[in-house]
């Protein structure tokens, strides 16, 4: 009786402290993309004296580069899971961001410059992400007890708070500002990561479970195909309407700090479902094919909505469609991997997503946009931006029809 209640008090003490440290590794990669996504980014440029077309083709070449270094990560890191782990490669591109960060600081100020630097941010600070998902659904596979959700409410929390600061700090200090700002909040995420414990070793039987190709993957897995569709569209629909957002800002009125508030909602609007997750799948009726179908209905409304604002209280207002929109695609799409594609693929899963969703949607984004906001203006962009993000709609609701496929895993536990 006294071994059994310690041992359960030490698996909730462990379940508490996993919690912790991967809710830190969250929230400080959340910093770490405000700074990098929302501000050292088109604001820098733009202030910096680039075009809009100069700016589309940099913000394109990054994504471009995360599309073709994404694949590889997530291909390696599946095939060499048991001699290399995730936090070794997230460490890795750690140190190789900070130092592209540094010369974006020091060395003089040139196109080249900005395409390399961005290129290799494409390459590392997006393409962390998956691998630290993938690094929760190792924890929760190998039966680490914590919980994923709270993670993702406070990397939402993170981002919406910094989101805002770092709209008033590059107000006062301009953005260049937001390089400084980078730097340290990446060594701050290394030093995080190298602190995580390594998930419990799973042994895989290659006799009896294969690590699939990526073609595999969509060939055999017809809700997974659909939902990498759906987060193209919505994706690129999504970064369209906010390429060139800072113009709009700027055309109503808006300063630096409302900027920064509008991403700051966009961020508080996701914190909810993220805290709620769970529950929701436990209502009667509902599913993750179900939420993860009707995320990009939301996404489109918050475009639509976002375009029509006259005034910045609007503007801000519309971010509410995030509640229902990225809220339950940031906090979802870990769980419908984990239903959808076989564990030892996990990896290449959660980086599939990101390479379609993050990567092919955002390279197309931004090299349109450029020209777009150059030859017919901001308004057009926007109003474009709400028709793409719709035919993402019909793809999601194409992936809820499909009947449910048991996964590898799903079968082997049968």
């Amino acid at each position: 009786m006294y071994l059994t209640e310690t041992k359960r008090l030490s698996s909730m003490t462990s379940r508490r402290i996993l919690t912790i440290e991967y809710c830190l590794l969250q929230g400080v990669y959340w910093i770490v993309s405000a700074a990098a996504m929302d501000f050292a980014a088109t604001p820098l440029l733009r202030e910096r004296g680039f075009s809009s077309i100069s700016i589309g083709i940099i913000s394109g070449a990054k994504f471009l580069s995360l599309m073709f270094f994404q694949y590889f990560i997530g291909k390696f890191a599946d095939s060499h899971k048991d001699r290399i782990s995730l936090k070794k490669i997230v460490s890795i591109l750690t140190v190789i961001a900070i130092i592209a960060t540094l010369a974006m600081i020091f060395l003089p100020n040139s196109f080249l410059l900005a395409l390399v630097v961005f290129v290799i941010f494409g390459a590392t600070i997006n393409c962390i992400l998956p691998l630290i998902e993938s690094l929760s659904i190792d924890y929760m596979s190998g039966g680490m007890q914590m919980n994923y959700t709270l993670s993702r409410a406070t990397g939402s929390f993170t981002y919406c708070v910094f989101a805002y600061l770092l709209g008033i700090w590059t107000g006062k200090l301009g953005m260049d500002f937001s390089l400084v700002f980078l730097a340290v909040m990446l060594v701050i995420f290394g030093v995080i990561n190298l602190m995580m414990p390594a998930p419990l070793a799973i042994h895989i039987d290659k006799n009896t479970v294969e690590v699939h190709s990526t073609g595999w993957i969509i060939r055999n897995c017809r809700k997974y195909r659909w939902f990498l569709i759906e987060c193209f569209f919505i994706f690129l629909g999504y970064d369209m309407n906010i390429a060139f957002l800072y113009d709009r800002v700027k055309d109503i009125g808006g300063t630096n700090a409302e900027y920064g508030l509008v991403f700051s909602m966009i961020g508080i609007f996701e914190i909810p479902v993220a805290l709620v997750f769970n529950r929701l799948l436990r209502i009667k009726g509902m599913s993750i094919e179900l939420l993860i179908a009707g995320f990009g209905i939301f996404c489109t409304a918050r475009a639509f909505f976002t375009t029509i604002s006259t005034n910045m209280t609007a503007m801000i207002m519309s971010q509410a469609f995030e509640l229902l929109g990225m809220g339950v695609f940031y906090a979802g799409s870990v769980y419908f991997v984990m239903k959808t594609v076989p564990e030892a693929d996990s990896t290449k899963g959660m980086s599939l997503i990101n390479l379609f969703a993050v990567g092919a949607a955002e390279a197309v984004a931004f090299f349109v946009s450029g020209i777009i906001r150059d030859s017919l203006g901001v308004m057009p962009l926007m109003y474009i931006s709400c028709v793409v993000s719709a035919v993402g709609i019909f793809a999601g609701i194409r992936m809820r029809s499909i009947g449910t496929i048991k996964t590898v895993t799903e079968r082997r536990l049968q």
